[in-house]
């Protein structure tokens, strides 16, 4: 990707998020299991992690957090937490998410971190090292920067982020 247009994006991107309306936004780092399967040592079993299976499994796990946290209405009103979600690695580096997330409730901050860590864990493709703590705006600056992604656009998981500011916006449209 040409520099200009990297920059261009990223600028784009930090103008874009905006945590200062989020309830309580937390900094987390997820890291991938890069290969499952392989028993017995047949390699031909195995699977090894591409970005797309990266984004699947992210997808659940943002179903299952979403469930957690807004219970039924997750499914039947579309309720969904306020999430950015930026892939890096490659190219001889572990793949690994880094998330701005926001917690929505008070009756959840104290208990978020261990939920997060909890439920990914139990995904197919999550790996045990994960770091929750409360976010900033240095986490979107950090989460943005250029290098450790082969391609700075495709690097950001927009299927799998959720803002305030992109739901005004679609819903803006149809008004």
């Amino acid at each position: 990707m040409d520099s200009s247009l990297a920059h261009s994006i990223q600028h784009s991107v930090r103008q874009w998020v905006n945590i200062g309306d989020w309830h309580y936004p937390f900094a987390v780092t997820l890291t991938l299991k890069q290969r499952i399967g392989g028993d017995g040592g047949v390699s031909a079993a195995a699977e090894t992690l591409t970005p797309e299976i990266a984004s699947r499994n992210l997808r659940h796990w943002l179903n299952v957090m979403n469930k957690q946290v807004y219970g039924s209405a997750a499914q039947r009103h579309g309720k969904r937490l306020p999430v950015i979600a930026v892939l890096e690695g490659g190219r001889g580096k572990r793949l690994h998410y880094h998330l701005a997330i926001d917690c929505p409730r008070d009756d959840l901050i104290e208990f978020f971190p261990s939920m997060i860590i909890t439920s990914w864990r139990k995904t197919l493709w999550g790996y045990g090292q994960t770091d929750v703590r409360p976010c900033d705006k240095g986490w979107l600056t950090y989460i943005t920067k250029l290098r450790d992604k082969p391609d700075f656009a495709s690097s950001i998981d927009w299927l799998n982020c959720h803002t305030p500011q992109l739901t005004r916006g679609v819903a803006d449209r149809w008004v």
